[in-house]
């Protein structure tokens, strides 16, 4: 007899979570489909793990040992365009120095891949998953940048749009030209199946993209399109859909990237009747590339951008189905955007209140292992309000109309500090508002240095509240800085309708050396340095202050006490401490200054 080969590490994989992998198959398209398509998948996986670079199974090998790997005290995340941050790929490589100064482990780089020619969504809709923006350079450069970022133990993540795809994507051409096999690939619809659609759906950009659908003559119909007309959204009832975007998703890893951030994950699966966000099959798409990637490139991290009000977002972790079998736990994505906790904290600074933070911070808690949430201030999208309203409504018997007018304190009603801009909307609809973190916190209205002070105050308070709650803390491009607003999107005819230009600068790198952009590095810094030494990170906790206006974070061995008004605030805290931002040593009471954060250790 021929001794039997051993398995390979891949090989192992697939035995032991290719059942996890056929389960969000049959879910989605029944057992007779997934039986029809699974040869053909598995020889998809094996074929992209034999591509896998020897530098890169090391890192699976590595992280597989360590799951946890990223819910680290040291974790934090920086988010950019690539042209508004290096100009090029290679660009970015010679400003890696500088993301490793402020203590980065994990880059972001927005909209690198190829997108279509004109309007693009800032470069969402994309025309070819395999290939990197053309301007911007090659993936052999970005090959090279991941290579850069490993010696700087920085992880590269990229969008990976699971929703749509650009119209002028090699797929929604061959639809256009008749092929049926393509045309299958996106949703045509008749024009009574629109109004009836459209009868349960809400509107992304109501102001510059009304609806939902748009007809297209080639197509013969009407293509869904929830975001831009030029967006079309892919059909994931269609099994060859699935097969092309885990061939996309593994051969964009095997390049090297090691975290995909899920673009618009909550509206993938279509059905009548319903508004076609969150649904369970939705869900079971996320699973299924989580399980083809845990096969395949087992250190390659998932992170859900479900922009969705609070009580929808846990489930993006994973869960335990129950009703189809036995076996517990099936993880869906590794990092989720705790996007209502950012809304959150511009609430708590616009009220100056720490009630909806604190109800935030107690509903975030309850990860499963190797999970954590993504935390920030501030990112290229808007502030969307309406997440928050159910917890709100906890609170507030209007939360509508308490949302409403915190949305015109920070778009600079009321004789507010602030300088945020209404986003798709002309300020008496709640939708959302646009702006960079230091001209929201009041940065760019101070006219002498005690107002500068209290700018610089509220943005640590909101790093603070990022970096505490234990999350991978991602900050946003020029933030670190303070720069502000750029109005000049205004005077660009390919910009102008696009409000969230706003929030999108070019790096002023000569803004690094003023004193504001010393004063927030050292604040980020301390913070940093802060929860390093407290041991925390993963889910937060909420501890009692004794006042309305002062949020209480348990991050591992600390507390961290952060005052959401512009008043001094007299608290108790439990036992004593060392300040770690300001070397303090506090007594029975603390008073906390307008905007200040005391992130109590041990007592020496």
């Amino acid at each position: 007899m021929t001794p039997t080969s051993p398995m390979t590490p891949t090989e192992r994989r697939l035995q032991a979570l290719g059942p996890r992998l056929r389960r969000q198959l049959d879910r989605l398209y029944g057992i007779a489909a997934t039986e029809a398509i699974w040869p053909r998948l598995v020889d998809l996986l094996s074929a992209r793990a034999a591509e896998r670079s020897a530098t890169l199974v090391a890192i699976d090998e590595a992280r597989l040992a360590d799951p946890d790997w990223f819910v680290a005290p040291d974790m934090l995340g920086y988010s950019s365009y690539v042209d508004r941050f290096g100009g090029t790929v290679n660009g970015v490589i010679d400003r890696v120095g500088h993301l490793e100064a402020l203590g980065v482990r994990y880059l972001h780089l927005l909209a690198l891949l190829k997108a279509r020619e004109g309007d693009s969504d800032g470069g969402f809709a994309v025309a070819d998953y395999l290939a990197i923006e053309p301007r911007l350079g090659t993936m052999t450069d970005v090959e090279r940048l991941a290579e850069r970022l490993r010696k700087g133990r920085i992880s590269l993540c990229v969008d990976l749009a699971l929703n749509h795809t650009a119209d002028d994507h090699r797929w929604a051409q061959a639809a256009r030209a008749g092929d049926p096999y393509y045309r299958d690939f996106y949703h045509v619809v008749p024009e009574a199946a629109v109004r009836s659609y459209e009868a349960d759906l809400a509107q992304v950009f109501p102001t510059t993209a009304p609806g939902n659908f748009t007809y297209v003559p080639a197509m013969g119909g009407w293509v869904w399109t929830t975001f831009y007309p030029f967006q079309w959204d892919l059909n994931w009832a269609n099994p060859e859909v699935m097969l092309a975007i885990v061939d996309t998703m593994l051969r964009l890893a095997n390049h090297g990237i090691e975290a995909f951030r899920l673009d618009s994950i909550a509206f993938l699966w279509k059905q009548p009747g319903t508004d076609c966000r969150n649904l369970p099959h939705a869900h079971h798409i996320v699973r299924a590339l989580r399980a083809a990637l845990d096969i395949v490139a087992p250190g390659t991290l998932l992170k859900a951008e479900a922009i969705v009000p609070t009580a929808f977002v846990p489930p993006y972790f994973g869960t335990d189905e129950g009703a189809d079998w036995n076996g517990g736990f099936e993880p869906e994505c590794h990092l989720v955007y705790n996007n209502s906790l950012m809304v959150a904290g511009w609430v708590g600074l616009a009220e100056q209140s720490a009630a909806l933070p604190d109800a935030i911070i107690r509903a975030s808690g309850g990860l499963p292992r190797a999970a954590n949430w993504l935390t920030y201030a501030r990112c290229h999208d808007d502030i969307g309000w309406g997440a928050v309203i159910g917890d709100l409504a906890g609170i507030d018997a209007d939360p509508v109309a308490r949302l409403k007018e915190a949305a015109r304190l920070i778009e600079g009603g009321n004789g507010s500090w602030a300088r945020g801009e209404p986003f798709q909307s002309d300020g008496s609809a709640l939708h959302g508002t646009n702006g960079m973190l230091a001209s929201l916190a009041g940065l760019e209205t101070a006219t002498d240095d005690a107002e500068r002070e209290l700018a610089c105050r509220r943005i640590a308070l909101l790093n603070a509240l990022s970096i505490a709650s234990g999350g991978l803390a991602t900050l946003y491009m020029g933030d670190e800085m303070g720069l502000l607003n750029d109005h000049g999107y205004r005077t660009d005819p390919d910009r102008a309708h696009e409000g969230r230009w706003l929030h999108r600068p070019e790096m002023d790198w000569g803004a690094s050396d003023t004193p504001v952009a010393r004063r927030i590095a050292d604040d980020l810094a301390r913070l940093r340095a802060a929860r390093i030494a407290s041991g925390g990170a993963g889910a937060p906790a909420a501890i009692a202050t004794g006042s309305s206006a002062v949020l209480g974070i348990a991050c591992g061995s600390d507390r961290v006490f952060l005052n959401f008004s512009g008043k001094d605030v007299a608290i108790a805290p439990d036992g004593h401490g060392n300040d770690r931002l300001g070397g303090t040593v506090s007594g029975d009471t603390c008073i906390l200054g307008p905007w200040q954060t005391l992130w109590l250790g041990s007592a020496a």
